[in-house]
């Protein structure tokens, strides 16, 4: 996979970073960008409309992620993918430990499976490879147990292009701490064969050039710390921090409220924003003042006005 040295990267987060933000976050400087994970048996089911993948030309590069626990089927659904939209990636979710992924033996689940993680990383690649398009896989150090070692000489194996690994155990969740020593180890054993993507507790752009120099990885991952802070990859580029008062949150805000209201219907629009303006506005000293009002906001054109209030 083409990596640029140094490239941080929007993480995939499922009910956040779909196409608007991925937009906008590309606009404040996310070198690169990753779909939430979108499942494989849905994509044989129901094709290509699905808004999950739809992306425009703004948010490349981009890669798109798949899961699922069946060879055939992420064969199937990738070879569509990588044919029909030409995503400049494909990954396979090795990480998900949400129950109704892993518990179906998909995503993390597969970390208990090295055998058929093995068949579903080689059938994903084989269906990148005859599009041209390079395959990714986004890992965790195991299941309970870390087994960082053999998952990744299985995923060399199969021929991926590029390691992300969050270095926690899948039934840790995010509980206790990302152990970036084995995301170091993994770049000293396999670095010179493959990119490895370090991901895990970056808060602030500081801990970005952190990671970068305690690991040695080729690129940063950065997931929950955009949905507080989107200026954090721009903070880290200009290595300065940015002001992000309410004003400048609530433009943000409503910026992206527009787009999604272009991106769906505006109603959807302004019932999905809503899980991210309570992320936005965290910690924010006087939200108790403004940030009931934006969430029982009982409409799109409503919450438009309060954020255009709020701006103000």
């Amino acid at each position: 996979m083409d990596f640029r040295p140094g490239e941080v990267i929007l993480a995939p987060l499922a009910g956040y970073t779909h196409s608007p933000f991925r937009k906008l976050l590309r606009r404040l400087g996310a070198d690169r960008t990753w779909t939430e994970l979108v499942s494989a048996d849905m994509i044989l089911r129901k094709g290509l409309s699905d808004p999950l993948l739809r992306f425009t030309p703004e948010e490349r590069p981009l890669v798109i992620q798949l899961f699922g626990n069946d060879p055939e089927k992420i064969y199937r659904a990738g070879e569509l993918v990588a044919q029909e939209l030409k995503p400049d990636g494909l990954d396979l979710n090795l990480g998900c430990s949400v129950r109704k992924v892993a518990s179906r033996g998909a995503g993390a689940g597969l970390l208990r499976d090295l055998a058929r993680l093995s068949a579903c990383a080689e059938a994903l690649v084989s269906a990148g490879k005859a599009h041209g398009i390079p395959v990714s896989a986004k890992i965790r150090l195991g299941w309970d147990r870390d087994i960082l070692g053999k998952i990744a000489e299985r995923l060399l194996a199969a021929g991926v292009s590029a390691i992300v690994l969050h270095p926690r155990l899948a039934v840790e969740g995010f509980s206790g701490r990302a152990r970036w020593e084995r995301i170091r180890d993994l770049v000293t054993l396999f670095g010179r064969e493959i990119p490895v993507i370090g991901n895990g507790d970056v808060l602030t752009w500081r801990d970005i050039g952190r990671l970068f120099q305690e690991t040695g990885c080729h690129a940063v991952m950065v997931g929950r710390a955009a949905l507080k802070n989107p200026w954090i990859f721009e903070e880290y580029h200009k290595k300065q921090p940015l002001p992000k008062d309410v004003t400048a949150r609530a433009a943000f805000a409503l910026e992206l409220l527009e787009e999604m209201g272009v991106f769906f219907r505006p109603e959807t629009a302004g019932k999905k924003i809503k899980a991210f303006l309570a992320q936005l506005f965290k910690g924010i000293p006087g939200k108790r003042t403004f940030l009931p009002d934006l969430l029982t906001a009982p409409d799109y054109r409503s919450l438009t006005s309060r954020l255009k209030k709020l701006r103000s």
